[in-house]
């Protein structure tokens, strides 16, 4: 009884631990998209000779703007932001992502083995469910 016990709770805690990394997951794809986004805009030269620019300046109001996209203001953590050259922030942004990248991969990792983990218990389940009849 005891041990049914404990592979119930092994059970519970790897399909636990798959929803969380599915949603680890999840999230770090659509900040991949957003960055990928970010990136494709810094790297197209089209947007800076738009005259045509128009700034939010809230409740669905706009201003018209001029862009100056020489440098871009970038958040450097703690609600602190600094000014740097565009090359410096494409360089940046490609970092992040490949940072992003990596940790989704070791994630997909971690699901892979977490699965297989699961997987082996239900079969034992099974298994012993086949043998008790």
């Amino acid at each position: 009884m005891a041990g049914e016990n404990e592979l119930v709770e092994q059970i519970e805690y790897l399909k636990n631990l798959l929803e969380t990394i599915d949603s680890r997951m999840n999230l770090l794809l659509k900040t991949l998209e957003e960055s990928n986004d970010t990136l494709a805009l810094l790297k197209d030269t089209d947007y800076e000779k738009s005259k045509d620019v128009k700034i939010s300046i809230g409740s669905g109001l706009f201003s018209k703007a001029a862009l100056d996209t020489s440098k871009i203001i970038v958040p450097v953590g703690s609600g602190v932001f600094i000014e740097e050259e565009k090359e410096k922030t494409i360089k940046r942004m490609e970092e992040n992502i490949q940072s992003l990248q990596d940790t989704y991969n070791n994630l997909l990792k971690q699901k892979q083995s977490a699965q297989n983990n699961y997987d082996a218990l239900m079969y034992s389940v099974q298994r012993a469910q086949e043998g008790n009849r």
